[in-house]
């Protein structure tokens, strides 16, 4: 169990650790990243985990953000390269380019270094076929978490705080710490000899959370004790996942396309008791999107509405189209929102606009440009046949999806089967799609109530 404030911290066991492992169900020969920023929760969890992965075979790399919102943060970097290097960890570093031009905004900063983190981390998991990164949130960010969504009036799914494990892109981020006090990840270093990096921001009181943080010796006093708040954090979680069941069901009833297009009867999304058809709007927008949350909640709840009356006009949301087909509702991604285009090189596997996944395989020098689908389909050396899947689409699917692209043009549309004459000709040139929105929204991806 967490320790409280003022209990003596125990190092975390072996057995302790693998336990809470097992709900990953993390096969033999795995590949997985851990992120670590040199904390003691990150230095912890990668010496836990590197002396777990040895036992059973799993590849561990770890991964540490150069966010460059602070003079020293390269100086880190390389000290956490450091400290993993000596115990045969193997560690990369990702560098953070736009973090310099922010540094002196605080809270716009943190916000978009914690998004950046996430997209750095998740992208080079899904180019390296690692299928989870896992994160050192532990129990004392849980508690704080649940105070955070509290004080903002969040409702039961922000209460719930952070799940065990969640998704983003198509990397599962496993959180296996959230029952471990970050007193217990402290003793745990020092019994490792282990040493580690104290942020600074961690003692900015213009952060919510280092204020709570220091405001839990009183709310201990007070009785809400970090096992009293965890205990009710546990029975949100269990009412969460109650609603989720039913959000599934309901959302099975619908069907995805191969082109991130989603439709479901209106009577079904409707006659469902209104909490378990908000949900499945929202989980399904987010997925639609590519994005981690969905919209925010009064935004939702005046579209629901809308879908039960009349007369109906097509609309947008959370960088989504929603509109009606007979007595479907069809929601697909919003051109205007698209705004992703990668570079790619070589043998590539990326996450594109959060809804495909893209492999590329070529012994062409390149470089290619993955973006959304160019007009002018006729101008190109497309085969009738391969035309005609793009030109039974309505336009406004067509433009969503993804197209390869070099100096010469048009180079490759993978679902129409396209690859131009001379890249064919040449061997060796492969470009596969998948859509993995159907995916995302098959699990509880985010909320609005961060």
């Amino acid at each position: 169990m967490p320790q409280s404030l003022n209990a003596e911290a125990a190092a975390v066991s072996s057995t302790a650790f693998e336990s809470a492992l097992r709900p990953f169900a993390l096969a033999e020969g795995a590949k997985v990243a851990v992120a670590v920023s040199g904390g003691a929760d990150s230095m912890a969890l990668a010496r836990l985990l590197a002396a777990w992965a040895g036992t059973w075979g799993v590849t561990l790399t770890a991964l540490t953000v150069d966010h460059r919102l602070r003079e020293g943060a390269a100086a880190e970097a390389e000290q956490v390269r450091d400290w993993l290097a000596a115990h045969g960890i193997a560690h990369v570093t990702l560098a953070w380019e736009e973090g310099a031009g922010l540094r002196g905004l605080a809270k716009s900063a943190q916000s978009a270094a914690r998004d950046a983190r996430y997209d750095l981390m998740t992208a080079w998991c899904a180019a390296n076929g690692r299928t989870h990164l896992f994160v050192a949130h532990h129990a004392d960010d849980q508690v704080e978490t649940f105070l955070l969504r509290l004080s903002r009036g969040s409702g039961l799914s922000g209460l719930a705080a952070m799940a065990p494990s969640s998704v983003r892109g198509d990397i599962i981020i496993a959180r296996p710490l959230l029952g471990f006090a970050k007193a217990e990840l402290e003793a745990t270093c020092r019994e490792l000899d282990q040493s580690w990096i104290e942020d600074p921001s961690n003692q900015n009181d213009a952060s919510g959370r280092v204020r709570f943080r220091k405001a839990r010796a009183l709310l201990e006093r007070e009785g809400l004790t970090q096992q009293r708040l965890l205990a009710t954090i546990g029975h949100l979680q269990r009412a969460r996942a109650a609603l989720d069941h039913a959000v599934t069901a309901l959302l099975a009833r619908g069907i995805w396309d191969e082109f991130g297009v989603f439709r479901l009867a209106i009577i079904d999304l409707l006659q469902a008791p209104e909490e378990i058809g908000l949900r499945a709007l929202a989980r399904v927008l987010a997925a639609a999107s590519g994005q981690v949350y969905g919209p925010r909640f009064e935004n939702l709840q005046k579209l629901y509405v809308r879908l039960g009356a009349g007369p109906w006009a097509d609309a947008t949301l959370h960088g989504c189209l929603v509109s009606r087909d007979g007595d479907d509702v069809v929601i697909g991604r919003e051109v205007a929102q698209i705004i992703d285009e990668k570079t790619l090189a070589g043998d590539a596997t990326i996450l594109w606009d959060g809804r495909f996944k893209i492999t590329l395989k070529t012994r062409m020098p390149g470089p290619f440009k993955i973006s959304a689908f160019p007009s002018g389909i006729a101008r190109c050396d497309m085969t009738d046949q391969e035309k005609g899947l793009l030109q039974t689409l309505p336009a406004r699917v067509r433009a969503t999806l993804p197209a390869l692209t070099d100096v010469s043009g048009l180079a490759a549309v993978p679902h129409a089967g396209y690859v131009r004459e001379d890249l064919a000709a040449a061997g060796g040139f492969s470009l596969e799609v998948a859509c993995v929105s159907a995916t995302f929204s098959t699990v509880s991806v985010g909320d609005a109530e961060k």
